[in-house]
């Protein structure tokens, strides 16, 4: 049995933790075991999967910047423990001293992968820092940190790995999704617009974290503007973070409590796009957006701005539309009540995004 560690970004990252449990039922438990280290302790084991799993977490106390004895002393302790893998899943460089130590204690496989094309952090100042320090760290990585380097996209390795990495080593790992699991149910529609109140509306939907990056605000003026052109409208948000009350806040002083609903996260979100006739991401930027994948494997027509990666498109249900209100607002009106959507398991077999194949490819990536 192999002994993989996933290490996950400081922050609380549902993408990534959603990217990594979608394999987890597909992947022979048997032959690997999976284990975490991550700051965020209780988010993940608040989880359904850690229920199901109940892998072994590392919580990491000591953050690299508080001086590099303590940090060093804490990682070599875990890295210990006889893995045959780290798999690093990151947004951005802020140093790269764990896959440093990990390389000096001859860890197998040193896995460096980039999941994001820019920096979520909404404080200007915190970001410059960030910019910064990535900036460096990313010219001055090279493959004595490595053993093997992956992106969800091109984008996305663009913005990890610079020129001195080859383009020819970098793999690409689709956020893939099981697409049955998303097969339009009309029982299940109709269940969950009864349970959400939204029978007869046009619903459209919205899954991420509140933040910087996936620019909510933007879409609640946008939504506001298109529901005075048609009444039927009726937005759905899915998601915690940092900006969750100010996004909350705006609804209530654009007098859209009626119109607009900001949930939680939610471990249902198959079942809330069945409730949906399409899908909003005006994000700023992306490095492939699991949430439009799920949201294409549902077979809803997407209105995603145009600062994501193509690769994105799937099924030719996303419009790709540039971040200006007025656009969006129209877009937004034009969506009509869709509840007889195809499946799209042909396309995302076409695409390689089935579980199967996603699989194969991580699976081969720690065994090679």
């Amino acid at each position: 049995m192999k002994k993989i560690l996933h290490m996950t970004p400081p922050e609380v990252s549902n993408g990534v933790y959603r990217y990594i449990f979608n394999h987890m039922p597909f992947i022979d438990q048997s032959k690997y075991e999976f284990s975490f280290l991550t700051k965020s302790a209780d988010e993940l084991k608040s989880s359904k999967e850690y229920e199901r799993y109940h892998f072994p977490i590392y919580r990491l106390q000591n953050v690299q910047r508080n001086g590099r004895e303590e940090f060093e002393k804490e990682i070599r302790g875990i890295l210990a423990n006889g893995f045959d893998a780290i798999h690093l899943h990151t947004s951005s460089w802020r140093g790269f001293l764990i896959e440093e130590i990990a390389m000096d204690m001859g860890i197998p496989k040193v896995i460096v992968h980039s999941h994001s094309s820019g920096i979520d952090f909404c404080n200007e100042e915190e970001r410059e820092r960030i910019w910064k320090d990535h900036t460096y760290y990313k010219e001055h990585f090279t493959m004595q940190y490595a053993t093997d380097v992956c992106a969800c996209s091109r984008l996305a390795a663009d913005w990890l790995f610079s020129s001195r990495i080859p383009r020819e080593i970098i793999r690409t790992m689709p956020n893939a999704v099981d697409v049955k699991k998303f097969h339009l149910n009309r029982k299940v529609r109709e269940q969950m617009r009864r349970e959400l109140g939204v029978e007869g509306r046009v619903v459209v939907g919205n899954v991420g974290r509140y933040s910087f990056t996936k620019n909510q605000e933007f879409l609640v003026r946008a939504f506001t503007k298109a529901y005075k052109k048609n009444k039927q409208l009726f937005l759905i948000m899915i998601g915690e973070g940092e900006r969750a009350e100010e996004i909350r806040r705006l609804v209530e002083q654009l007098g859209m409590t009626a119109h607009i609903r900001c949930l939680g996260w939610s471990e249902r979100i198959s079942e809330y796009l069945q409730a949906m006739d399409g899908f909003c991401l005006p994000s700023k930027f992306e490095g492939l957006p699991i949430s439009v994948v799920e949201a294409q494997a549902a077979g809803l027509k997407c209105l995603v701005s145009d600062t994501v990666t193509r690769e994105t498109d799937l099924t030719g249900l996303i419009t790709f539309l540039p971040l200006e209100e007025e656009i969006w607002t129209e877009s937004i009106a034009d969506l009509k009540a869709d509840g007889d959507r195809q499946w799209m398991d042909e396309a995302f077999d076409q695409a390689a995004y089935s579980m199967e194949a996603s699989c194969q490819r991580l699976t081969s990536l720690y065994d090679s």
